[in-house]
C-alpha cells in the first residue's frame, strides 16, 4: 500500500514557507521550462535562515539535528507549533512553560532483578529536558562511569561521572561546542583509552558565509568534533575537529546578463558515532575511530528578477570515516567506508533528453564503529535502499578494515528488514532512527547488530528488535532472531547491545507492551551467552527463566517527556562490565506529575542502595526539635521533608547523596507519625516519629483545665454565698 507523502514544503523542511511568493509566475515563464523543475520548491534567499539549506535532509537527519532544521530546538528558542511530518497544527494545551522537575513520583514498582532506577540529570534551566544518553565504563575501572546527554539547557553537551558503579552521579560537566561555532548539535558518545583518558565525540554547528551576486548567505555547517578529558570526565579543555563540512562554489560561471550561474554545494556531516581499539599492527596503541554520514546538498541557481534563490536538485549521502592514533589531537582525511548513494528532488532529465524522470531515492544513515579485540574494525550503517527512507525494505551493511581503517572491504549485507516509519502510529516522537544499527564485538571473533524493524507476519506491529550475528568477523551473518519475548503488536524501539568480557551478548530496548493505551513505554533487557544463538533471561535465586524482562521501576509517556511529545532521541545505552551491566534511557516519570520533564534514568543488574533516613528522638512532643539525617540519595540536590501530604522542610545533600538537619516536628495529633523525605530526582525514604503530646492532648489540656476554672468560680460564688 502507497503511504501518502509529506507536501514538498515539508519535505524540504520549513524554510521553503519563506520562500519568495514574488514573480513566481514570472519565474516559471522564465525558467522552468528549461530547467524542469517545480518554480515552487525554490528557496528565497532574502528572508532564509542558516539551517534553512539544510530543509531536503531535514527528515532524514539525525536527532537534534532535525530539531535545528525543521526550527524545533528548545535550547535554541523554538517549540513545536505544528507537527512536522504532516503539517498539522498541534495548537495549545501542552504543559511547557513552567520549569523544573515535577513532584516526586508517589509509587515505583521494581523490576524482579534489577537496581531501583536513578534519575542522574538535573534541570538547569527553563527547558527541563535531557535525551541521548551514552554510558560507558572504564575498561580498568568498572566502578567508573561516565554519562554523555545532551542538555538543551545549556548550548553545549554535557557529562556525569560516577566512581560507585552508577550509584551516585556528579555533574553536569560542561563539553564545550568548537570555538567560534555557535552551539553543539548532540549525538554525543563516550569512549576510553588504554590510559584511562575520556572522549566525547559529538556534533559542533557553526555557519560559512558566502556571496551570491548581491546577496551574503549564511550557510548551517557542522563539525564532529571530539572532546578529551584527562581528568576522568569532569573537565574537557580540548575540543578538536576531526572532520567538518564545507560549502563549494567553485562551479559557478557568470551568464550572459551578468547573473552567477551554476551549482552550489553544501555539505552537512551528521550522526556521529565513536570507537576505541587496539591497533592491528601495534597491541601497545590503541586508535580512535569516529564515523558520521556526509549530506552533501546541491543547489542550482535561479533568478526571480534579479534576485538569485536556489533550487534543491540532488542530495548524496555517504558513510565516512577518521581516525586518531594519538590521542585525538589530529585526523586524518576521511575516507567513504559506503558508496555515495543520491537522493534527487524534482523532475529530472534521465540523460537522454526526456524529461519528467524521478530521480533516486537512496540514503545511508546511522553508522556505528566497533573493534574486535585483534584491531579488526567494523563499520555499520542502514541503507534505504531506491524505495525511499522510512518505507518499503531498507538494509543493515556492514564493512570491515584490517589495516586500521586504511583500506575495507567491500559492504556485506547483514540483514534486509521492512523499513520503520518516521514515527510510529501510535506516537508523536521521531522513531526512524531505531532502524540504525548497534553494534558489539565479542572476543572471540563473533560480531552482533541489533536494529528494530517492521515484522513480516504481523502488519499491526510498528516495530520488533531484531539481533543477527556474526561468528566470522563479519563475513556472513545469521538469520534474524527477534529479541523482544511478546506476542503483542506492541512497538518496541531504540536498542543497544554489548559484549561483555565473559563473552555474554546484552541488550536493552524500550517497550510498549505494558500500556494498553500505547502510550507508555518501559526498559525491557535480555542476553545470550551462546553468541547470540539463543536469549532469555535466567535467574536462579529468584526463580526467573524468561525471554525478557523488565527493567524500569516507572514507565515513561513520551507526550509528557518533551514540547508536543515529538522527541525523545535517536538512541538509549547500554555498557557491560566483567561484573555488572548498565543501561540508561530516556524517562519522562516526573512529567506525569509536574510540567514536561525529560530525564535520563540508569539501572544495573545489581542491586543499589536504597535511600534511609533517620530521625532523633524518635518519639516526643509536638513541636520538639529533631535531628533528621539521610543516606544514599543523590548528590547535591534539593530534598523535601513531608508529613503526611505536607511539606515541612527544604534541604540539599551533600556530594556524597547525604544530608544532616535540625527540624522542629509539626504540633499532630497523639501517634505514630510517617515523615517521608523525596530528592528532586524521585528518591524516597521514609521513617516514623510517635508524637507523645499532640493536639488530643492538648485539647484534654483545654478541656481539663476548663473544668477545674469552672469548679473554682463554683467554689468562689458558693464561698461568697455563704
Amino acid at each position: 500500500m502507497t503511504r501518502s507523502r509529506p507536501s514538498l514544503r515539508l519535505a524540504f523542511g520549513t524554510s521553503l514557507a519563506l520562500a519568495l511568493s514574488l514573480s513566481i509566475p514570472a519565474l516559471a515563464e522564465e525558467e522552468e521550462g528549461s530547467l524542469g523543475h517545480d518554480p515552487s520548491n525554490v528557496i528565497g534567499l532574502l528572508d532564509a535562515g542558516p539551517a534553512d539549506l539544510l530543509g531536503p535532509a531535514g527528515q532524514v537527519l539525525s536527532g537534534q539535528a532535525w530539531l535545528m532544521a525543521e526550527g524545533l530546538d528548545p535550547g535554541q528558542g523554538g517549540m513545536p507549533a505544528f507537527d512536522p511530518y504532516t503539517g498539522t497544527d498541534l495548537g495549545g494545551g501542552n504543559r511547557t512553560q513552567a520549569a523544573g522537575a515535577g513532584a516526586p513520583v508517589p509509587f515505583r514498582e521494581p523490576g524482579p532483578a534489577f537496581s531501583r532506577n536513578i534519575l542522574v540529570t538535573r534541570d538547569f534551566g527553563s527547558s527541563p529536558f535531557q535525551t541521548e544518553p551514552h554510558i560507558e565504563a572504564n575498561p580498568d575501572d568498572p566502578e567508573h562511569l561516565v554519562l554523555g546527554v545532551i542538555d538543551y539547557a545549556f548550548p553545549s553537551m554535557s557529562s556525569y561521572v560516577s566512581f560507585d558503579g552508577g550509584e551516585r552521579w556528579e555533574g553536569p560537566f560542561q563539553v564545550p561546542n568548537l570555538l567560534k561555532d555557535f552551539g553543539a548539535g548532540g549525538d554525543p558518545v563516550i569512549a576510553f583509552d588504554r590510559d584511562n583518558d575520556v572522549y566525547m565525540a559529538y556534533i559542533s554547528i557553526g555557519v560559512d558565509e558566502f556571496n551570491l551576486g548581491p546577496i551574503e548567505v549564511a550557510a548551517q555547517v557542522s563539525s564532529i568534533a571530539v572532546a578529551k578529558s584527562e581528568d576522568d570526565g569532569f573537565t574537557w579543555p580540548q575540543q578538536i575537529s576531526s572532520a567538518r563540512s564545507v560549502v563549494n562554489t567553485d562551479g559557478l560561471e557568470t551568464d550572459r546578463f551578468g547573473r552567477l550561474r551554476g551549482i552550489v554545494d553544501i555539505s552537512f556531516l551528521d550522526k556521529p558515532w565513536m570507537a576505541s581499539g587496539t591497533h592491528p599492527d601495534d597491541p601497545e596503541q590503541d586508535v580512535l575511530y569516529v564515523t558520521y554520514t556526509n549530506f552533501d546538498l546541491s543547489y542550482e541557481i535561479l533568478y526571480i528578477g534579479e534576485i538569485p534563490n536556489l533550487l534543491p536538485t540532488e542530495m548524496r549521502t555517504s558513510i565516512e570515516l577518521v581516525k586518531s592514533e594519538d590521542g585525538g589531537r589530529t585526523w586524518t582525511d576521511p575516507v567513504a567506508v559506503s558508496p555515495v548513494v543520491r537522493r534527487a528532488y524534482g523532475e529530472t532529465g534521465d540523460g537522454s533528453g526526456a524529461t519528467g524522470v524521478f530521480g533516486t531515492l537512496r540514503v545511508v544513515q546511522g553508522s556505528q564503529p566497533e573493534v574486535s579485540a585483534d584491531g579488526t574494525v567494523h563499520v555499520a550503517w542502514m541503507d534505504s535502499t531506491d524505495d525511499d527512507s522510512q518505507e518499503g525494505v531498507g538494509e543493515i551493511q556492514i564493512a570491515s578494515s584490517s589495516d586500521a581503517g586504511e583500506t575495507w572491504s567491500t559492504p556485506v549485507v547483514a540483514a534486509v528488514f521492512n523499513e520503520v516509519e518516521f514515527r510510529p502510529r501510535t506516537n508523536f516522537f521521531r522513531f526512524w532512527a531505531s532502524s540504525f544499527p548497534q553494534i558489539a564485538a565479542g572476543p572471540d571473533g563473533d560480531v552482533h547488530i541489533a536494529y528494530v524493524g517492521r515484522p513480516s507476519d504481523k502488519p499491526n506491529d510498528d516495530g520488533d528488535v531484531f539481533l543477527t550475528s556474526s561468528l566470522d568477523e563479519g563475513l556472513t551473518w545469521s538469520r534474524p532472531k527477534v529479541l523482544n519475548d511478546d506476542d503483542t503488536d506492541n512497538l518496541q524501539m531504540f536498542p543497544s547491545i554489548d559484549v561483555g568480557p565473559d563473552g555474554a551478548v546484552h541488550a536493552m530496548w524500550g517497550d510498549f507492551r505494558d500500556s494498553p493505551s500505547h502510550t507508555r513505554y518501559h526498559v525491557y533487557y535480555t542476553r545470550s551467552d551462546d553468541q547470540g544463538e539463543s536469549f532469555g533471561f535466567t535467574n536462579e535465586e529468584l526463580g526467573i527463566s524468561v525471554g525478557d524482562t523488565r527493567v524500569s521501576d516507572f514507565p515513561s509517556n513520551p507526550n509528557f517527556a518533551f514540547p508536543r511529545g515529538l522527541f525523545i532521541g535517536d538512541y538509549f545505552s547500554l555498557t557491560a562490565t566483567e561484573d555488572d551491566v548498565h543501561m540508561a534511557w530516556p524517562d519522562a516519570r516526573l512529567g506525569e506529575f509536574g510540567p514536561i520533564n525529560q530525564k535520563i534514568a540508569v539501572a544495573r543488574t545489581e542491586a543499589v542502595d536504597s535511600p534511609e533516613i533517620f530521625i532523633s528522638p524518635p518519639s516526643g512532643p509536638g513541636g520538639q526539635q529533631v535531628t533528621l539525617q539521610g543516606f544514599s540519595f543523590q548528590p547535591d540536590l534539593g530534598v523535601f521533608v513531608q508529613l503526611g501530604d505536607s511539606t515541612i522542610s527544604t534541604l540539599r545533600t551533600d556530594l556524597d547523596g547525604e544530608f544532616t538537619a535540625q527540624i522542629y516536628m509539626p504540633i499532630t495529633s497523639e501517634g505514630s507519625q510517617t515523615i517521608t523525605v523525596f530528592d528532586e530526582s524521585g528518591n524516597g525514604a521514609s521513617t516514623s516519629y510517635f508524637t507523645e503530646f499532640g493536639f488530643g492532648d492538648i485539647a484534654e489540656l483545654i478541656e481539663g483545665l476548663g473544668e477545674r476554672i469552672d469548679s473554682a468560680q463554683s467554689s468562689e460564688s458558693d464561698a461568697a454565698e455563704e
